[in-house]
């Protein structure tokens, strides 16, 4: 994760940061990130990719998170999620998402994330090769990602 352009991401979701968010520290609690960052992919994928729109659908598993944090979320400040596919492989994909945060001195990086996810069979329990539409779906929307 180099430098970051935002016009390079495909798909944005705003968070409200809630109260609940919120830790002893005053600032969002670092396990929060988590819930951000699947309320993003699941928009993406809903939206742009049009799967994941029924619980039956969920045919993958998250395999791999990683977060660097770089600045702290405050309460009453707005989040925007940046995502994108980053990498297409064979059985997995993984989202590259930046998170910023909005307050009255304008709009700041606070983390970014890659998140692998893995095709995953729920009736044999192993994983699974994504199928070639949602590949070709993928292509389509990322030209430049990187395959494997």
């Amino acid at each position: 994760m180099n430098e970051i352009q935002l016009s390079d991401y495909k798909h944005c979701v705003e968070i409200p940061v809630r109260f609940m968010d919120i830790d002893a520290l005053q600032h969002v609690n670092n396990a929060r990130y988590l819930n951000f960052l699947e309320e993003s992919r699941i928009a993406y994928s809903q939206q742009l990719l049009n799967i994941f729109n029924s619980i039956q659908e969920l045919n993958v598993l998250v395999a791999r998170i990683e977060i660097d944090f770089l600045r702290p979320v405050l309460f009453g400040e707005k989040l925007q999620i940046y995502t994108r596919i980053l990498k297409l492989g064979n059985k997995s994909f993984t989202f590259e998402s930046v998170i910023t945060t909005t307050n009255k001195k304008g709009e700041f990086h606070a983390a970014k994330a890659l998140q692998t996810l893995v095709a995953f069979d729920p009736e044999t329990h192993k994983t699974t090769t994504i199928t070639s539409k949602l590949r070709e779906r993928i292509i389509e929307l990322e030209p430049n990602l990187l395959q494997k």
